[in-house]
């Protein structure tokens, strides 16, 4: 699921200032939220939170409900070493109907024609 590429284009959606003006920690006062860019081929985006000395599973958890809250999904790494945590917020998903569906549907429309002339004819 990661994606290492970024695009150049440092402008930042009202989407991700929403979300970075969200983000805040009493624990962590110093804590920088920045913008980092867009994913390659437009599909979210990447944020960079500096400066931590603790991170607690509510944090990441408060975290993720602010970024599910804009409809977005988050993967987030960790690298308490260095004080440093990347976020990829991408859209999510929808699954498409299987394909084989639309087949069954029409199989199913063909079958009750051919019985509906067969049963008129047979009259």
């Amino acid at each position: 699921m990661s994606r290492s590429v970024f695009n150049r284009n440092k402008t930042k959606s009202t989407v991700a200032d929403n979300i970075i003006s969200k983000m805040d920690d009493d624990e962590n006062p110093d804590m920088n939220v920045k913008f980092k860019g867009y994913m390659h081929g437009g599909r979210g985006f990447a944020l960079e939170v500096l400066n931590l000395e603790s991170l607690t599973e509510t944090t990441l958890n408060l975290w993720k409900s602010i970024i599910e809250g804009e409809g977005l999904q988050s993967y987030i790494k960790t690298d308490i070493m260095s004080g440093k945590v990347n976020i990829q917020c991408t859209p999510v998903v929808r699954r498409k109907r299987p394909w084989y569906l639309f087949s069954l549907a029409y199989l199913s429309l063909s079958l009750v024609c051919i019985y509906l002339l067969w049963t008129r004819h047979q009259m």
